[in-house]
C-alpha cells in the first residue's frame, strides 16, 4: 500500500466540504494528505477512478471528488462559479421518493379504511351479543312469570332471533298435564299466548315479529303455532286434535308435506321452514329461508318483476295443493323470505282468486 504526502490545495471543486456562502472570504494553505488505495462502492458496485480523482484522507476524514461520487449515484452536479457552489440535483431519486411517499400514503388510507370495518364489526358483534344477552335474559323472565298456563305447568320457554324476529319455543308434558291442558279451552290458551308475545314485544320491539310453536315433548307433538308480526293480530292455529275440536288432519298433512320442500326465486333456492293454515281466514301464512350462502346480495340485483313472478308461481302452487290434498280453497297466501342468516328479504301477500300480490 502507498502511503504519499502530497501538498495539494484544498478547494470546493474536489473535496464534498461546500462553502456556505458566496461572500466567504478566499483562502489557501498547504496541508498534508495520505493516499491510501481508497476504493469507492456505490449499491456495491465499485466506482472507477481517474488518477486524478483518488480520494485521499486528511486529518481523519476520508476526502472524495463530488462530482465523480454524485454522478455514480445518478446526480447530476454544477460548478456555479459566481457563487462557488456546487449544485447536486437529484430529480430520479426525488422523483422516486415521492412515487413511494404517494404509496405510502395510499397504503395508509387502505389501513385507516381497514381499521374503520374492523370497528364496525367489532360493534355488529357486540350489538350481537348484547342482543343474545336480552334474548337470554328474557328467556329467563318468561319462564319465571309464564310458568303456568291455568293448570297445566310450562316447562321451558327458549327463545330466538333478534329485535327484528323471534322464535319461541314453549314445551310442555302431556304426560303428566294431559287431563289439565284437556279441560284448557281456546281462550285461554290463546291469553296466555297474548300475554307472552306482548312481554316479548314490551322488551324488544312494537315492530318485533313474534312466532312460535307449542310442544309437547313426550310425544313430540306440535299443539298450538302462532304469530303476531309488529301490530299485527295474534294469530293462533291449534294443532291438538286429541284435545281441540274443530282439527283438519288433512290440512295438517298438506302442512308436514310442504315443510322443507324448496322453491326458486330466479336462481336463489329457498326452503320452507314453517307453514302455518289459518281456519279463520282461510289463509296461510309460509316462511321460507335461503339454501344459498350468498343470497341477501343476490337477492338485491334482482329485478322486482322477476321476483313478484317467481312468488306469484310459488303462491300458487301453494294454495293449489292445499286446494287437490285437504279440499280447502284459500283466500289468501302470506308469505316471508329470509335470507341464510335468517334476516327477512321480503314479504309478500298474495290474493288467490284475483292472483295479485300486495
Amino acid at each position: 500500500m502507498k502511503n504519499k504526502i502530497f501538498t495539494v490545495l484544498l478547494s470546493l471543486a474536489v473535496v464534498l466540504m461546500v462553502t456556505a456562502s458566496a461572500e466567504a472570504a478566499k483562502a489557501t494553505k498547504p496541508i498534508n494528505v495520505h493516499y491510501q488505495d481508497i476504493t469507492i462502492f456505490v449499491n456495491g458496485n465499485a466506482v472507477n477512478l481517474q488518477a486524478s480523482e483518488e480520494p485521499f484522507i486528511y486529518n481523519d476524514r476520508t476526502y472524495v471528488p463530488i462530482r465523480m461520487v454524485a454522478q455514480a449515484l445518478n446526480c447530476n452536479v454544477e460548478w456555479i462559479d459566481t457563487i462557488k457552489a456546487v449544485k447536486i440535483t437529484g430529480a430520479a431519486d426525488l422523483n422516486l421518493l415521492a412515487q413511494k411517499d404517494k404509496e405510502i400514503q395510499e397504503l395508509q388510507l387502505q389501513l385507516s379504511q381497514k381499521e374503520s370495518e374492523i370497528q364496525s364489526l367489532r360493534a355488529e358483534i357486540e350489538s350481537l351479543e348484547g342482543d343474545s344477552d336480552e334474548i337470554g335474559a328474557l328467556e329467563d323472565e318468561l319462564t319465571s312469570d309464564y310458568d303456568y298456563l291455568e293448570d297445566v305447568k310450562i316447562k321451558d320457554i327458549s327463545l330466538d332471533g333478534d329485535e327484528d324476529d323471534v322464535d319461541v319455543d314453549v314445551d310442555v308434558d302431556l304426560d303428566d298435564y294431559g287431563d289439565e291442558w284437556e279441560e284448557l279451552d281456546d281462550n285461554d290458551i290463546e291469553d296466555w299466548v297474548e300475554d307472552v308475545v306482548s312481554s316479548i314485544q314490551d322488551k324488544l320491539s312494537d315492530d318485533t315479529v313474534v312466532s312460535g310453536e307449542i310442544t309437547d315433548t313426550d310425544s313430540g307433538d306440535v299443539l298450538v303455532k302462532f304469530e303476531k308480526d309488529g301490530d299485527d293480530d295474534l294469530d293462533v292455529d291449534f294443532k291438538d286434535e286429541d284435545y281441540r275440536k274443530g282439527s283438519n288432519s288433512d290440512v295438517e298433512d298438506v302442512e308436514d308435506d310442504l315443510r322443507g320442500d324448496s322453491f326458486y326465486v330466479d336462481d336463489i333456492q329457498f326452503t320452507v321452514t314453517d307453514i302455518n293454515y289459518d281456519d279463520d281466514d282461510d289463509s296461510v301464512t309460509v316462511k321460507l329461508k335461503a339454501v344459498d350462502d350468498d343470497a341477501s346480495s343476490e337477492w338485491k340485483y334482482l329485478s322486482s318483476s322477476a321476483i313478484e313472478s317467481d312468488v306469484k308461481d310459488i303462491c300458487e302452487d301453494i294454495a293449489a295443493v292445499f286446494e287437490e290434498d285437504a279440499d280447502v280453497s284459500l283466500d289468501s297466501v302470506d308469505i316471508y323470505f329470509y335470507d341464510e342468516n335468517k334476516d327477512r328479504l321480503s314479504s309478500f301477500s298474495y290474493d288467490v282468486d284475483s292472483g295479485d300480490l300486495d
